[in-house]
Order: C-alpha cells, then structure tokens, then sequence
C-alpha cells in the first residue's frame, strides 16, 4: 500500500523523535558499564631538612652589657678669692688636659702681696713686745727677790696679765701671716687632679667673685662603667666578681677594644630599670692606643661561671618568636627557648625537657608545622 505523498515526512518525523531517546539510553548504559582505570594512591613527598646532631655540655657563660664611659670624679672649681684674673693657662680650654698641681689661672696678687708683708711686720712686732713683756717679767721677780717682802708675789706683781696678753697677741699675728700666705696662694688657681676641662667660664682680664665657678673638671686617671645585669645574668658570674677582667668594644669604631676590670658591686636595685649594676675601670683611658673617651657608649663581654647542661646552637636555628625545631622520627617537633647568652655566633639555651642529643634543625623555614613528616638529612652528610 502507498502511503500518499502528503504522511510521508510526518512518519518521518515522528519516527525520529521515538529513536532519539533509545540512542540516548544505549549511550548512557555504555558509557556507565565502562571499565574505569583504577586509580592509585597519591604519593606525598616529605620536605627535606638540614639537621645538626648536637648534644650537651658545660660551657663558661659571657655576660654581654652595654654602657656609658664617665669619669670617676667631676667637680665645679671655684675661686675662694675675688679678683682680677691677670694670666690664664694656654691648656685651660674646654677639652684641654691638666696635670695635678697644674695653674690654671692667676689673679691680681698685689692687695695679697701687701696683705702678707703688713702681716709678716705685725707678727716681727708682736714678737718683739714679747721678748720685752717677758724680760720686764724677769725683772720684776728679780725686783720682788730683792725687796725682802717673804710673801709669795702676785699675778700682778709678777706683769703675768701683760705677758698673756703679748704672747696672745704674737700667736694672733703668726696665725694671720699663715693666713696672708694662703690667700696668695689662692691666687692661683690649681688643678686637684689630673683632668680634662668639660666647662670654663672664666677668661683673662675677668673678675670672678669669691665662690664663683670657674671651670668644670673630670678626672682622667680612671674612667668607669656602670653595667645594668638581669637577674639571670648576675647568676651567671662567679662567686666573687671583683678584679675580673673585662672586655670593651667600641660601639661606633669595628675592633676597637679597651680592658677593664671589675671594681665594685651595687648593693641596691635601680628603681626604674630593676636591675642590679656593677662598675667597670680603666686605667689611664685617655693614654690607652685608641683613648676612651667620656660620654661614648660601650659593650662589654664579662668571662661568668661554667654553666652545665646546655646546648650551643648556631644562631639561625632559633626562630623570630623564641623556638628551636627539631626532629624525632622523622616528625619535626618545636619547643620554645631563651638564651642564656651568646658567643661567637652561638648562641646557648638550656636543655629542659629535651633529650641530651638531639637532630636540631639549622635553618627552621616559617611553614613548618608540629609532627610534620621531613625528611632530614645531616648538616655536610651527603642524602
């Protein structure tokens, strides 16, 4: 039977439509019955570390601290005198360095000059009328001797008020011709000690009143240093400190060293830093190849006691925020530690709870985590 023209593209259609959906659900079946591979498991690699085997030991502790050079004496110098200064030292400038005894400036000696040769004639006639008031003594006994009269003389008879009197007077002028004396030596003016000049403020040609401050100076024989140490520090030096040597480095100048040693030892506790303070000299710091001068800043390494039972690590392995990592079966692990002190580019921390050998991690990298699986491999080993 033909099927006329017109059905023709409708059975197509229509024929069409039923066979899309089949294809789709073959397809479907086929692709969900096919073989799938089979997937492995993924393989984590561990990081590899550098380890240092280190274990512990007894090490003598350097106490570091820093501080500021000052002078062992400072003094305002003053003129115990008023006057004119008529001559001044070239050295007698700020900076400038004195020898003990040394003349720094001179006043107008005239009125003092004059005031010792009137005290020097006064004490020549004092002692004159003494030698007559004591012969008109010996006269009038003699005189008394010769009278008859048995009775024993008196004070008055003997001239003994007159002779107290003369010998007051001759002792008052001696007094005042010492006094003449010093004050024309006070006419100048001298260094107490060797020292360098911080201040001056008298110049020639002035006139300074008695109690005026002419200069300020420092002794330069000694300089000192005053330390601040922890608590944990001070348990770091040897029973008796005193006399120990100390190193000073420069602050400001690379290899610049000085040698101290330890003088004193405070007794009290610095109330703003809370902490305790010994003092360090130097002799002659002035005279030393490079000289130490007051007002600079200064380290200082002081040799402590032999401390057991630590650990020297290179500085790297301790982290920014205080940790150590190091590694136990292959996990790192981490634990917080605070320097005793350092040296030489090691620094040294005690053992606590670890073990006495451990696998330190040189270089710890910001990303390690606690019980990490690593791979470590020794510092200079091969893999």
């Amino acid at each position: 039977m033909k099927l006329n023209k017109r059905w023709q593209p409708i059975l197509l259609t229509t024929l069409a439509l039923v066979m899309i959906p089949v294809a789709l659900t073959y397809t479907d079946y086929a692709i969900s019955n096919q073989a799938q591979p089979e997937k492995l498991p993924e393989k984590i690699i561990a990081p590899r570390v550098t380890v240092l085997p280190i274990s512990t030991g007894s090490y003598n502790s350097v106490i570091q601290a820093f501080g500021e050079v000052r002078a062992v004496d400072e003094i305002s110098l003053s003129s115990q005198l008023t006057g004119r200064v008529v001559w001044r030292n070239a050295k007698f400038a700020v900076g400038g360095r004195i020898t003990k005894g040394e003349v720094l400036i001179r006043i107008d000696d005239t009125d003092f000059q004059t005031a010792l040769a009137n005290a020097k004639q006064a004490e020549a006639e004092a002692a004159l009328a003494l030698q007559q008031e004591e012969r008109q003594r010996e006269q009038a006994a003699r005189d008394w001797q010769r009278s008859g009269i048995k009775e024993k003389p008196g004070a008055l008879a003997l001239r003994e008020p007159q002779l107290k009197v003369a010998q007051s007077r001759y002792q008052a002028a001696k007094v005042a011709v010492v006094q003449a004396k010093r004050d024309l030596a006070l006419t100048q003016l001298k260094a107490p000690f060797a020292a360098v000049i911080v201040q001056r403020s008298a110049a020639l040609g002035s006139y300074v009143e008695s109690g005026t401050v002419v200069a300020t100076l420092r002794a330069s024989d000694q300089a000192e240093i005053s330390l601040s140490l922890s608590a944990n520090q001070w348990q770091q030096l040897p029973d008796n400190p005193v006399g120990l040597e100390v190193a000073l480095q420069s602050r400001d100048q690379s290899g610049v060293q000085w040698q101290g040693s330890v003088q004193r030892l405070s007794s009290t506790i610095d109330a703003n830093t809370r902490q305790r303070s010994l003092t360090v000299v130097v002799d002659q710091p002035l005279d030393q190849a490079t000289p130490l001068l007051f007002g600079s800043f200064v380290g200082a390494q002081i040799q402590g006691a032999q401390v057991p039972d630590l650990f020297a690590l290179p500085a790297s392995a301790l982290t920014a925020d205080g940790y150590i990592w190091h590694v136990v079966d292959q996990k790192l692990q981490r634990v917080r530690r605070a320097p005793l002190f350092s040296a030489a580019g090691q620094i040294f921390v005690p053992q606590g709870e670890l073990p006495e050998s451990i696998q330190l991690v040189r270089k710890p990298m910001s990303g390690y985590l606690p019980e990490m699986q690593v791979q470590p491999r020794v510092a200079g080993g091969g893999r």
